[in-house]
Parts: C-alpha cells; sequence; structure tokens
C-alpha cells in the first residue's frame, strides 16, 4: 500500500524547499509543487495526498481556488494554508470551506510536523470511514428486494413478529429472511449490523 503523501504547494521555490525540509523525519513523503495546476494534473498525487500544505497566496490558481477544485477532483485531503500578513477575510474563507489550520509565517518547524502529523491522522480516519461506507454499500446491493425490507425494519428495532405483520410473512420466514441479512452483511451480531446500517445512512447523507 502506497505511503501517504504530503503535498507542498508554493510557487516561491525558497519557502518550498523550507517547507519540505521542515516536514523531514514525519511518516509520510513529501513532494513539493510550484502551483495549484501542477498539483491539479498529477493524478498519481492526487490520488495519494493526504495532507495539502498550501501558501494562501499563490499566483495563478489562488490557494482558495486550489482548495475548492481538489474537492470537484474527489480529494477530500485535510488543508493546511500558510502564510505571511494577509487579509483576516482570506484566513476566514479558507476555515469556513474546511481547512484544517491557517498558519501565518514564521512557523516554528515542530509546530508545523505536529500540525501536518494530526491530518495524516485525520486523513486515515476519514479514508477507513470511507471503506467501511462503500463495504456496506456493496453489501446492500447484493440483498433482495425482501431481504432489504426486513433490515429496514430490523434497523427500526421492529421484532419478528411486528416484521411478519408489517409484511404479511411468517414469523419464520423473517428469521430466515434475517439470517441471509446478516450474512451477506458480514455482521456477527445485531448491533454491529443496526451500527454499520446507521452509519452508512449518516454518511451517505451527509456527502
Amino acid at each position: 500500500m502506497a505511503r501517504p503523501l504530503v503535498c507542498v504547494v508554493d510557487d516561491d521555490a525558497a519557502m518550498r524547499r523550507a517547507l519540505c525540509q521542515a516536514l523531514t523525519g514525519i511518516d509520510a513523503d513529501v513532494q513539493g509543487f510550484s502551483g495549484a495546476g501542477v498539483l491539479l494534473q498529477d493524478r498519481e498525487a492526487l490520488g495519494r495526498a493526504a495532507c495539502v500544505l498550501l501558501n494562501a497566496s499563490l499566483r495563478g490558481i489562488s490557494g482558495l481556488d486550489l482548495q475548492s477544485s481538489l474537492r470537484v477532483v474527489g480529494n477530500h485531503a485535510p488543508v493546511i494554508f500558510v502564510s505571511g500578513p494577509c487579509d483576516v477575510t482570506v484566513a476566514v474563507r479558507a476555515l469556513r470551506a474546511g481547512a484544517l489550520d491557517f498558519m501565518l509565517m514564521p512557523i516554528e518547524a515542530a509546530v508545523l510536523r505536529v500540525r501536518v502529523a494530526e491530518a495524516l491522522v485525520r486523513a486515515a480516519s476519514a479514508d477507513a470511514r470511507r471503506q467501511r461506507v462503500q463495504q456496506v454499500a456493496d453489501a446492500l446491493a447484493n440483498l433482495t428486494a425482501r431481504e432489504r425490507e426486513v433490515l429496514d425494519r430490523v434497523v427500526r428495532g421492529l421484532p419478528n413478529i411486528g416484521i411478519a405483520a408489517e409484511l404479511g410473512i411468517s414469523a419464520k420466514t423473517v428469521e430466515q429472511h434475517r439470517a441471509r441479512v446478516m450474512d451477506k452483511m458480514r455482521a456477527a451480531s445485531l448491533a454491529e449490523l443496526v451500527a454499520r446500517v446507521t452509519e452508512w445512512r449518516v454518511l451517505s447523507e451527509s456527502a
């Protein structure tokens, strides 16, 4: 499995090198990019990016525009802005758009490494969550229409006899459907089944 990648985007070559060097020792690869367009054209980097560290004052495509473009192309890596003195509205817009932090120069290397490490942990957690959601979605797609009806009522907390009454089938048939649902969803317990489906619903609605 590829190591996570920290993308450092700064059109000032000296600053870009300094930021990359400041991240020496973190548990990730670090790669510099001379502008937003360079990163957006690098599909491999976009696929691996687990944190994007970018200058808020990029020429051409701005830092704020890059932040928005990353979401459009499907990259949800945490974004950390670095900036010299700037209009406070830029920082507010960045943070409202979901940036993890907006750090003003000069920045201590140790502090920067801590924030990037936090971003990597957050990215790993989000990636694991997306994988769980996809696994549930794939399992749900394998359920029959009747199994899905039974599952929906199980998640609502109905007992077998209540499900049987609503669907006009026997309680024994409900038990058979429930057993197949548990198997297809790879759930070891009812609590696990409900938790997986509930998480899938919540995250699907918020996506």
